[in-house]
């Protein structure tokens, strides 16, 4: 066990374990035979019978509702989580899901992604409560979603995933890529944890607790429950002529006018804050190196790997900044995965059978 206090996952009960998914523009998968998503075990894609925690160490999973609180600006890799791990065989069809919630208020959850959408479709789970799911094995650009009432209400928070098969040292298997991303705002607290037999099997998620993370929200990016990012607040015209939008102004035309010391950035000139703010336009959607270095305050220094360093020079990205002190190794702009690979929160795990998802995982 870490020095770190570890964030125990509360034990949670289960709303339902066999579950059906919804394929758009055909059959159900998991469909009972008269073609309604499955509520039992045969006839298509179930769950399990039943799971278990495994617990991370130090004391004993307790159904007390207890749980150990997540420290400000915690990595995830200090953090030794309990695991619920189903009871369904490594070979069965799908990818379980266990999305569960340990918010102080109920969430309503919709998964959606290319074709298929998860069922039972707008789950509402009360805090403490979790649900199984069975997604396909391939299934781009898909999202598991946390409403604060009936979808498509009240949007609070989403993780991205993309299922696929590859072919691994001669041997097709199946492969969870996921990601949990502050790009557009933070509202939510998150944590994913894929189970697999590869090396990128790994847990990442914010473990500060719901009522605390939203506390230190750059000024003016507040927006009722969220934390709106640098890039989607200058994107409503109503902002644009705020400083704040045009806070890198003169970052861009340093960068952009000595092609010497800034190879391949003189194309930025006209560029605006905006654009760097979400890595947007005709040299920053291509250009992660520079509108990394931008965000960052690192303009004299792009590659350096020391995160150390950044944000510490004037201008940069303050949301960017906030969002790394209040939960590290998350995405907060586009390319912030650029030469620091624990700035992102992307992992891909070859061989997976399941990927947990917990909203406020420390409560």
């Amino acid at each position: 066990m870490t020095s770190h206090m570890a964030v125990k996952l509360k034990v949670l009960r289960t709303v339902s374990l066999v579950i059906g998914l919804s394929a758009c523009g055909g059959g159900d998968i998991g469909a009972g035979p008269d073609g309604r998503p499955g509520t039992g075990g045969g006839g298509g894609m179930g769950g399990g019978t039943g799971g278990r925690v495994l617990d991370g160490g130090g004391d004993q999973a307790a159904d007390d509702g207890g749980g150990g609180g997540g420290q400000v600006g915690q990595d995830a890799s200090d953090v030794v989580p309990d695991v619920y791990v189903s009871d369904r065989p490594a070979d069965a069809p799908g990818i379980l899901f266990h999305v569960a919630n340990a918010c102080p208020f109920d969430l309503w959850i919709h998964g959606e992604g290319q074709g298929a959408v998860l069922m039972p479709d707008g789950v509402r789970l009360h805090t403490g409560e979790a649900q199984d799911y069975v997604a396909p094995e391939s299934w781009p650009a898909a999202r598991v979603t946390a409403y604060l009432d009936v979808p498509p209400k009240d949007l609070a928070d989403k993780v991205e995933m993309t299922l696929e098969k590859k072919v691994d040292l001669g041997v097709l298997k199946k492969v969870i890529n996921y990601n949990i991303t502050y790009v557009d705002w933070l509202a939510l607290p998150m944590e994913m944890v894929a189970l697999g037999t590869g090396g990128d099997c790994k847990q990442v998620g914010c473990y500060v607790p719901e009522a605390q993370v939203l506390a230190g929200c750059p000024t003016g990016l507040l927006s009722g429950k969220r934390c709106l990012s640098a890039g989607n607040f200058c994107s409503d015209p109503a902002n644009q002529a705020a400083a704040f939008c045009h806070a890198l102004d003169a970052k861009v035309t340093q960068c952009a006018g000595d092609a010497q010391k800034y190879p391949m950035c003189a194309g930025a000139a006209g560029a605006t804050t905006p654009q760097v703010y979400s890595c947007a336009g005709n040299i920053f959607s291509g250009s992660p190196k520079w509108c990394a270095a931008i965000n960052r305050g690192m303009l004299d220094d792009p590659d350096n790997g020391d995160i150390s360093l950044y944000y510490t020079n004037e201008p940069h990205n303050v949301y960017s900044k906030w969002v790394h002190g209040v939960c590290p190794g998350i995405y907060a702009f586009p390319y912030d995965d650029y030469g620091k690979t624990n700035e992102s929160g992307f992992h891909s795990c070859t061989g997976g059978t399941q990927l947990n998802i917990t909203f406020c995982p420390a409560g």
